[in-house]
């Protein structure tokens, strides 16, 4: 049961300026409903009081699924399109309602536009799920915490298409490629800056 930060307050035995202190501070993260206010599960406050771990287990679903397309470039847009379609489709199919979030850009910029938005309505609960076409698509590097933070919220990752079994050296050198590229691109970008300056 999903309860208000006054009910939690009381719980815990703390007061309310505290628990938002403690959501700043990412210790005790509450979902949020439509309108902005903190809900919290009781069976987890609960848990807390005994080992400090928030972990909550029940939330209210709200039906919508995430749906997150990324391109590296322009000229990959036909490929941006059917990954919304594909996604919406598989979304729609498992009873969901697609909620579409889409980046043109380099899984190594952790600055996109739509994905800080799909990790901020993900840390207000907006949606359930999150479908990727590969695990790629959301980040070149560290999934592993964004995973988690959508787990403590309650939202499973579903990953449609698995990545072909690699070997260790073929993954390590695609990654050196992927960073080399994006460096590079970087490098570029701030010569061709100071030379228009």
């Amino acid at each position: 049961m999903m309860v208000s930060i006054s009910k939690a307050a009381e719980v815990l035995g703390v007061c309310k300026k505290t628990l938002r202190r403690w959501d700043k501070e990412g210790r005790l993260v509450p979902c949020r409903t439509a309108g902005g206010h903190r809900r919290y599960d009781l069976d987890a406050l609960f848990e807390y009081r005994e080992d400090r771990i928030y972990d909550p287990t029940t939330q209210d679903t709200t039906g919508i699924a995430a749906v997150y397309c990324r391109v590296s470039s322009h000229s990959q847009k036909e490929d941006l399109a059917r990954q919304k379609r594909f996604l919406s489709q598989k979304a729609t199919s498992d009873g969901y309602t697609p909620k579409v979030y889409k980046d043109i850009g380099s899984g190594l910029n952790d600055g996109r536009r739509n994905f800080l938005k799909l990790v901020s309505d993900g840390i207000k609960c907006k949606f359930d799920r999150v479908y990727l076409t590969y695990k790629d698509r959301l980040a070149r590097f560290g999934t592993r915490p964004i995973r988690r933070m959508f787990q403590l919220q309650g939202i499973e990752m579903i990953v449609v298409h698995s990545d072909p079994d690699k070997d260790l050296e073929e993954r390590l050198v695609e990654d050196m490629i992927a960073l080399i590229t994006s460096f590079s691109g970087k490098l570029h970008r701030m010569r061709r800056g100071k030379n228009n300056a």
